[in-house]
């Protein structure tokens, strides 16, 4: 990404502050129709995406006299010709339906050549500026299934369909809300915009330094000290921010090299950042923007969402820090030194208690009366940057006007960074959605799955999870799962699974597909910052993760995992569940008390599953199992072939 310089981030900036003035105003006041709040949404993020994402990432001179790179590339601090030019070009189509977006909405069925060219215009253009921003694999699979639509009458087989004029393809996406303007378009401008500036905004007012400082003095204080503020600072920053790559970017710039003073090999310390920044995505009460894309999807208010995700996430993170106590307990890694450990009058000052919880609390108090989650945002926007303005330095003019750069840069960096190319990866995702639903390409999936439903639920839902982490590949959060969802939610409701149960399934495995190779987006980002190979990297981090891969498998089964029961019932569960994860997190790891045997990894997997299933037989052989493996590690030495014991503490520290 570019760093504008001079005029060009001041008319960068301008565009920024009045997209952000447009969202804020928009949520507190008025529901504009979707055409009109798309089109002036992406005219804004287009003009941004061509500002800021060059044509060649490599191709980015500091200064250059070429006639070429003017052209071409531009420079790391201004655009070239061709991005003015397809800055321009890109917005006349979102211009036009700004304008006449009524008459567009009326003409249903009818449509002028012209319409046509700007819908293919802008085709174009939102495929160009995802790839600049994101990388080739969502343009790539968006064209595929563009492709499908205009050639199904050729395909023979089962994924055979009618096929599709290229004009109504392009009448589908362009002039239609079921199109380019559909559901992520409508739902990015108007709700999970709010949501992605509100996390910068937060930490640039304090909140983050408050979340951090909590995080140490908490997390110091455990074993393996280090590794423990990464889990609770990921899981902080992780749920404004909504994405597993930028929480690693965030966070893990301070913990991994903390970690890798303080005695952490580079893969682990990598593996622990990756594994609980990818958490931060289904933790409450923010989660990732695919859980707002969710609640449309049903139809269901987001506050329903966000309980339902409160226990797996602390499963998942209860995972997590169980990993890293059995390799902080293998590697000898203790607490964090004191002298790195903030104080209990600084942790909770007064002014930084009131900064932390007073814009959090007031987003929770909206949430929970349920109000839309816009309006809930905006007014926690306002009351952070009033807090700030009051309470964040003295009363001068010249700190005041300090304290309002501040904010101004946390929006710039909000939008630039982050909503700029969400909002243009969304509407060309939503190109990619429209065309399943047209050629029933998703319900075709179904079919599939249905069938080997009828062979072993087990197997459909295998077959919907691996799917979900290959369309995920290469992608963000937010991109895998609507893929996914479109193509697959479908296929879980055939099975009779409840439709939150299902995408809440397909959400999570979306989100792994950030931590699974061949393509680990989120392991990637933590192996450049720890300096370490990042296939090791990965193996360790889904080891530690591992929750992340079973807790789906129980929740599509057993709502009481998702806040559904009795008061009793759901803490009973949600404490057996946490307590699971202690012998299945030594089952990967390999080591509890001390360096475990294949019998006693078999022993301890077993027992916590068992544990996990809610049932009172179940839950007594596993803790009796959990039990007979501590016995073992504790009394017993080796057995011959399947019990050897594996080197000792330090012959085993040395070969990793």
């Amino acid at each position: 990404m570019r760093e504008l310089t001079g005029g060009w981030k001041i008319f960068a900036a301008i565009l920024i502050g009045a997209w952000s003035i447009f969202l804020v105003y928009t949520a507190l006041t008025i529901a504009l129709h979707p055409l009109l709040q798309g089109g002036v949404s992406l005219t804004f993020g287009l003009a941004l995406v061509f500002l800021l994402y060059p044509l060649d990432k490599k191709h980015l001179p500091e200064k250059s006299t070429s006639l070429r790179d003017k052209f071409l590339y531009g420079t790391l601090n201004s655009p070239s010709w061709l991005d003015l030019f397809f800055l321009v070009v890109s917005v006349i189509p979102c211009i036009y339906i700004m304008i006449y977006w009524e008459e567009v909405a009326r003409a249903v069925g009818r449509y002028e050549n012209y319409q046509l060219v700007l819908g293919v215009i802008l085709m174009i253009l939102l495929l160009e500026g995802t790839r600049r921003a994101l990388g080739k694999a969502i343009p790539i699979l968006v064209l595929l299934f563009l492709i499908y639509a205009l050639v199904g009458q050729y395909i023979p087989g089962f994924f055979g369909h009618a096929g599709y004029h290229y004009t109504e393809i392009f009448y589908q996406l362009y002039l239609m809300t079921e199109g380019i303007w559909g559901l992520l378009t409508d739902l990015t401008s108007r709700v999970i915009a709010l949501f992605v500036i509100f996390g910068p905004v937060l930490f640039a007012v304090g909140v983050g330094k408050g979340f951090m400082d909590l995080a140490q003095f908490t997390g110091g204080r455990m074993i393996g000290g280090a590794g423990q503020i990464s889990v609770i600072s990921s899981a902080f920053f992780g749920m404004l921010s909504g994405s597993s790559v930028a929480n690693v970017a965030t966070t893990g710039s301070f913990t991994i090299p903390t970690m890798k003073k303080l005695g952490y090999k580079s893969e682990l310390a990598g593996a622990i950042e990756a594994s609980a920044s990818s958490g931060g995505q289904i933790t409450p009460p923010i989660m990732g923007a695919g859980a707002f894309v969710m609640a449309e999807f049903l139809n269901i208010p987001f506050l329903t969402v966000m309980l339902a995700a409160v226990i797996p996430a602390l499963v998942y993170y209860a995972g997590v820090w169980a990993g890293i106590y059995v390799e902080a307990k293998r590697y000898g890694l203790g607490k964090l030194p004191p002298e790195l450990i903030p104080k209990f009058s600084e942790v909770f000052a007064p002014k930084q208690v009131v900064m932390v919880f007073i814009p959090i609390g007031l987003l929770l108090v909206l949430l929970l009366m349920y109000i839309p989650p816009q309006i809930c945002a905006a007014w926690s926007l306002i009351a952070a940057m009033i807090l700030f303005m009051i309470i964040g330095g003295p009363m001068t003019p010249k700190a005041a006007w300090e304290r309002i750069k501040i904010i101004a840069g946390a929006y710039y960096r909000g939008v630039s960074a982050a909503l700029a190319w969400l909002m243009v990866m969304m509407s060309c995702v939503q190109m990619a959605v429209t065309m399943i639903s047209l050629t029933g390409f998703g319900v075709k999936i179904s079919e599939i799955i249905m069938s080997l439903a009828g062979v072993n639920i087990f197997l459909a839902l295998l077959a919907t999870m691996v799917c979900a982490i290959v369309l995920g590949m290469g992608m963000t959060t937010t991109a895998a799962y609507v893929i996914a969802a479109a193509v697959l939610g479908p296929a879980l409701e055939g099975l009779g699974l409840p439709p939150l149960a299902g995408h809440l399934f397909i959400f999570w495995f979306a989100i792994k597909s950030g931590l699974t190779p061949p393509v680990c987006i989120a392991c990637f980002t933590a192996a450049a910052i720890a300096g370490a190979n990042w296939l090791r990297l990965a193996w360790i981090a889904i080891r530690l993760g591992i929750g992340g891969y079973i807790m789906p498998f129980f929740f599509v089964f057993y709502p009481v995992f998702l806040m559904k029961g009795t008061p009793f019932e759901i803490i009973m569960m949600a404490v057996l569940a946490i307590v699971a994860m202690f012998p299945l997190e030594a089952a990967v790891m390999g080591h509890f008390i001390k360096p475990a045997t294949i019998l006693e990894r078999i022993i301890f997997f077993a027992g916590g599953i068992a544990v996990l299933h809610p049932d009172l037989i179940t839950d007594i052989t596993g803790i009796a199992l959990i039990a007979l493996g501590l016995l073992s590690q504790k009394y017993l030495g080796s057995f011959p072939i399947i019990g050897r014991r594996p080197a000792s503490l330090a012959e085993s520290a040395r070969k990793d």
